[in-house]
């Protein structure tokens, strides 16, 4: 997408998303405050007239945005809306529905299979601040649930010297994007301990499926944190017009298998990313975008 284009949306976007003050005000409030959830759940909102769910991308056709002005507005409150390019070719906007090519495969267009929790993006140096979703259309038979783990809870289950661990030990987390798409598993070097920030209350990045461990031991440690990290997430059940806002430094999150029929009616989610340190990156990758390649390095 152009730059023009993608400025004209995000103008239009927070000119006319749709959010009542009462709800700015909330996302602003979770973006200086947060909360022990790791995320904010906002209900029943306007998205306009929502088509047939497509089958394919070459089929997705969409002529109302008022969805798209709606999850642009939010993302804007959090932070720079920013795409992938690996991620439906670099859109500010990336949709998402069950498609039978991808039925088993771990993606976000898959539906009979389930997505560990996972901390998206964890391997890119440039890691999205926030991940927000808009539910176009909740699946027929409601199957679909998102589970987010929350450092604030995990780090209740760990002892002192499990905390000191991850703080220290690095795991070699590989790569989801390719040069030329996703769906990957590369070793860019890109070694990183579980938390990180500040030790009295820390960022957590965690991606079982895409993290290699040095040793049996450490291994072992990251079999547990998983665990534990599914005993405390957090189930929400995404409808029709509902937001949620994932704080994606604080959390993991994953995804239910649900079912899919294919007659138009099936789960239609739209996601966003933010980040809040566009300026930063700018000074360190010697270039201002909003659209990303893959950043190993900064």
């Amino acid at each position: 997408m152009l730059d023009e284009q993608i400025d004209h949306l995000l103008t239009t976007a927070i000119r006319n998303g749709g959010l009542t003050p009462e709800q700015i005000a909330r996302i602003v409030d979770f973006r200086l405050f947060g909360n022990r959830r790791g995320y904010l759940l906002l209900e029943d909102l306007p998205i306009g007239d929502i088509p047939a769910t497509p089958q394919s991308r070459d089929a997705l056709g969409k002529p109302d945005q008022r969805s798209e002005h709606l999850l642009l507005q939010a993302t804007a409150l959090l932070g720079e809306p920013i795409g992938y390019r690996q991620e439906s070719d670099g859109s500010l906007v990336n949709n998402f529905f069950p498609q039978r090519a991808q039925a088993r495969a771990a993606t976000s267009d898959s539906f009979d299979t389930e997505l560990d929790l996972h901390t998206e993006n964890a391997f890119h140096a440039v890691l999205p601040d926030y991940l927000v979703l808009l539910c176009l259309r909740q699946d027929p038979a409601a199957e679909a649930v998102t589970y987010i783990a929350s450092v604030d809870t995990l780090l209740e289950r760990l002892n002192y010297e499990e905390q000191a661990f991850f703080l220290r030990e690095p795991y070699n987390f590989l790569s989801d994007y390719g040069p030329e798409g996703k769906n990957q598993r590369i070793d860019i070097d890109r070694h990183q301990t579980v938390l990180y920030g500040d030790p009295d209350r820390p960022f957590m990045r965690l991606d079982p499926q895409f993290m290699l461990a040095f040793s049996d031991h450490s291994r072992a440690r990251l079999e547990h944190l998983r665990a534990v990290a599914w005993e405390v997430a957090e189930p929400v059940r995404l409808c029709t017009g509902d937001l949620l806002i994932i704080d994606n430094r604080r959390t993991a999150h994953a995804r239910s298998p649900f079912s899919a029929t294919f007659d138009g009616t099936d789960r239609w989610m739209q996601r966003a990313f933010a980040i809040g340190s566009a300026n930063l990156y700018t000074e360190r990758l010697g270039r201002r975008s909003r659209v990303y390649d893959l950043v190993t390095e900064l």
